[in-house]
């Protein structure tokens, strides 16, 4: 598998758009540390890397839809949710039972993919037509280095 960055998976929110490249960037990292053949314990504590910073970007998502007042937050959040129950079970299948993280990179690559192109588009559809603003939005070109232009999740 090749995980990359794709021009579909842009939502334009930059905070969002960049966290979602951190999420890919992990993977790829995970990859890389799957096919080189690392310990078990360093794929183990990228997954963990890869887990919290996902608990981390729901977080921030969840928190931008009741910003922009997005209808369908708590059905976001359900699905957020599925997807940490079951990078849980899968870690700990991994952990206690010597199971193959390649697997959980494979369901949690195209999980990803599916997700921004089929959920969060809907987000950024909403953003963009949002009178509310996300709290700090004026603030993004300075810490992300690049200017907003809206959507997101």
């Amino acid at each position: 598998m090749s995980v990359q960055w794709i021009p579909e998976l842009e939502l334009g929110n930059s905070l969002i758009d960049t966290q979602h490249r951190m999420l890919l960037l992990l993977c790829r990292k995970l990859d890389i540390a799957i096919k080189a053949g690392h310990t078990g314990q360093t794929v183990q504590r990228i997954i963990l890397e890869l887990k919290k910073f996902t608990e981390f970007h729901f977080i921030s998502e969840q928190n931008l839809m009741h910003e922009i007042g997005y209808p369908q937050v708590s059905e976001h959040t359900q699905i957020h949710n599925s997807l940490l129950i079951e990078l849980q079970v899968e870690l700990s299948k991994i952990r206690h039972h010597g199971e193959s993280p390649e697997e959980l990179l494979n369901r949690v690559y195209a999980w990803f993919n599916d997700h921004v192109v089929h959920e969060d588009l809907k987000i950024a559809e909403f953003f963009r037509n949002s009178p509310n603003r996300p709290i700090g939005e004026d603030l993004y070109a300075q810490f992300l280095g690049s200017p907003s232009s809206g959507a997101g999740d």
